[in-house]
């Protein structure tokens, strides 16, 4: 049986900072959808790896670029 770890990001908030956090997550090893909801917009990320250091190097890089792309705004 292959090793497999999965970690998930949620975020919600505008419409407009959704599409660029689907943009950022628009890499390998992540999946990325949105929901609208009553407040505005859910964003999941899915990211899988089956190293864990990977994961963890893939999900650090993605919440560096959420955090560029929330404080920009």
């Amino acid at each position: 049986m292959v090793e497999s770890h999965e970690a998930t990001i949620q975020w919600s908030g505008t419409a407009s900072i959704a599409q660029r956090i689907l943009a950022a997550a628009n890499r390998p090893h992540c999946e990325a959808f949105s929901q609208e909801e009553d407040e505005g917009t859910l964003v999941s990320v899915v990211v899988r790896h089956s190293n864990l250091q990977e994961l963890r190097d893939i999900v650090d890089a993605l919440l560096v670029d959420l955090s560029d792309i929330e404080e920009s705004n």
